[in-house]
């Protein structure tokens, strides 16, 4: 038998960060469960102080933490300072475009993780494995979704923010009414349009919270 201290030196050793509190503590705990060592952290800057300093195995990060470094940026930092940590991504949405700014600094390898689709605690342990052993995203594990274009997703998050019309136009550099066109287009590819919804603008963020939406 190994002795207990031995086999906790053994164990992988893994840092979740997510500003949820709820959210960290149930994956910590599910994560916990099938045998790995977990330190959490509520924010992109102290989870990648974390990564360093636990020498971590394994980093699963939400994407969207607010204010400061996204979780996408905090990937392609600790991809390029520790190269062999293995990257997990957690996140309510089907499309890292849905959830930041800059989704291209997302590794292409990294596995990814739609919250709504996780059901049980061996989706979590079987996400840090694939990508401790460089498998990547499992095929098939999207779930089925409403497609809309990179633009129309980046004018949804900006929706979801609580963004104007107005603040749309002047960031994409465009006018107020080609901003309306734009968002009316995409009530339409969400289906809103003839929904009889009296708010299309709530029915939309609704969608984008459930993880409903994916970038075509």
């Amino acid at each position: 038998m190994i002795p207990a201290g031995e086999a906790q030196a053994h164990a992988i050793r893994v840092v979740v960060a997510d500003d949820d509190v709820f959210t960290a503590s149930l994956v910590g705990d599910g994560l916990r469960s099938q045998g790995f060592d977990v330190f959490a952290a509520a924010s992109a800057e102290s989870a990648e102080a974390l990564v360093a300093e636990v020498d971590a195995h394994a980093l699963v990060t939400d994407l969207n933490f607010g204010p400061g470094m996204s979780g996408a940026e905090l990937l392609r930092r600790v991809r390029e300072s520790s190269p062999w940590v293995a990257l997990v991504v957690l996140t309510s949405h089907q499309s890292p475009q849905l959830a930041v700014t800059n989704p291209q600094d997302v590794p292409a390898d990294a596995v990814y993780l739609v919250k709504s689709q996780v059901v049980r605690v061996d989706q979590l342990a079987g996400a840090v494995t694939r990508a401790i052993a460089g498998l990547g995203t499992e095929k098939g594990d999207s779930a089925p979704a409403i497609l809309v274009t990179a633009t129309q997703a980046e004018v949804l998050r900006k929706l979801a923010s609580g963004e104007s019309t107005k603040a749309i136009a002047e960031a994409r550099g465009t006018t107020v009414r080609a901003a309306e066109a734009m968002v009316s287009r995409l009530y339409d590819t969400l289906g809103l349009a003839e929904s009889g919804s009296s708010s299309p603008r709530v029915a939309a963020i609704q969608l984008w919270q459930q993880g409903r939406i994916r970038v075509r």
